[in-house]
């Protein structure tokens, strides 16, 4: 099954993507997608260890916040492969190893996500936010975007709030935790986590740290559910699976 890695843009926070991968593939192909259609298409023959920045590879396009990259290997036969996500700014670069996510056919219909997304640091200097890498597939995108419901928790697991946010697709949305707590009044002093669900289309989701007095970012990508639980796998357990976790959810 051919796969591709999905890069998010960070240019909201002053961040340039790239990638790098060692690949046997016999072509690299990078697109770009900006307001949720196609804008760019790059192709290279893979080196022995290839490096890529945006700018190298978009570089004629503006750069747009909620832009989306990916990048396919043509070729590549290894399941297990992974490839290093890349971000820098005039002061430092950042990179996350992450797996690669299955080239899905026009029309398939994907599962909800749930997403536990407990690494909240609030404190005056530090900022936490989630990305999410929202990939619909080929051809024209949805009509409507995609909807999450998000759940703040404080540090007890009680529920705080419950609001909504919509993503849209083939686009990168990077969500604030500080900043959504605070529209609708949640306290942030003492720690909170975030239970996410929803959506109808392909995710990557990565938790970003920054720290404002250093300047310093961090970046890690999220497990799926599928990481923790056989049940998905399993015929006869998957719909006790996706109604006890999505059977409360409005479409």
């Amino acid at each position: 099954m051919q796969r591709r890695l999905l890069v998010p843009s960070l240019a909201s926070i002053g961040y340039e993507p790239g990638f790098a991968v060692r690949t046997n593939a016999s072509l690299i192909r990078v697109r770009t997608f900006q307001n949720g259609s196609l804008t760019s298409t790059f192709e290279t023959r893979p080196r022995n260890l290839n490096r890529f920045w945006r700018s190298q590879w978009a570089r004629d396009l503006p750069v747009l916040a909620n832009e989306l990259h990916t990048v396919e290997l043509e070729g590549e036969t290894n399941s297990e492969f992974e490839g290093e996500l890349l971000f820098r700014n005039g002061q430092q670069q950042n990179a996350v190893l992450t797996g690669l996510v299955p080239l899905r056919a026009p029309g398939f219909k994907f599962s909800p996500i749930l997403h536990q997304a407990h690494y909240n640091v609030l404190f005056d200097q530090f900022e936490t936010s989630v990305a999410f890498a929202n990939l619909a597939g080929e051809g024209d995108p949805p009509a409507h975007p995609n909807k999450l419901q998000v759940e703040f928790r404080n540090l007890k697991a009680d529920v705080l709030v419950v609001t909504e946010i919509e993503i849209g697709y083939n686009s990168t949305y990077l969500l604030p935790v500080r900043g959504l707590a605070q529209i609708h009044g949640t306290p942030v002093d003492r720690g909170l986590s975030l239970r996410i669900r929803g959506g109808s289309s392909q995710f990557a989701i990565f938790t970003v740290f920054q720290n404002h007095s250093s300047g310093a970012l961090g970046i890690e990508h999220s497990l799926p559910p599928m990481y923790f639980t056989e049940a998905p796998f399993n015929p006869e357990l998957r719909p006790r699976f996706q109604k006890a976790a999505f059977g409360d959810l409005r479409s």
